[in-house]
């Protein structure tokens, strides 16, 4: 993975994971808990690129 695209990734999931944050420190579970999903479909999707996995069904 080049470097650029592994910076794409990062920068990424540190804004998803500081949105979380946010919503739950505002007390909005029920959106930092539908962020926490997505920020595990990224990650889904990181691994997918750099290892050739597909995604578990869950």
């Amino acid at each position: 993975m080049s470097q650029q695209r592994q910076m794409q990734w990062s920068q990424r999931l540190e804004r998803l994971h500081a949105l979380k944050d946010r919503y739950a420190a505002a007390s909005r579970y029920d959106r930092a808990y539908k962020t926490y999903l997505i920020i595990q479909h990224v990650y889904d999707r990181w691994a997918e690129e750099v290892f050739g996995l597909r995604p578990q069904s869950r």
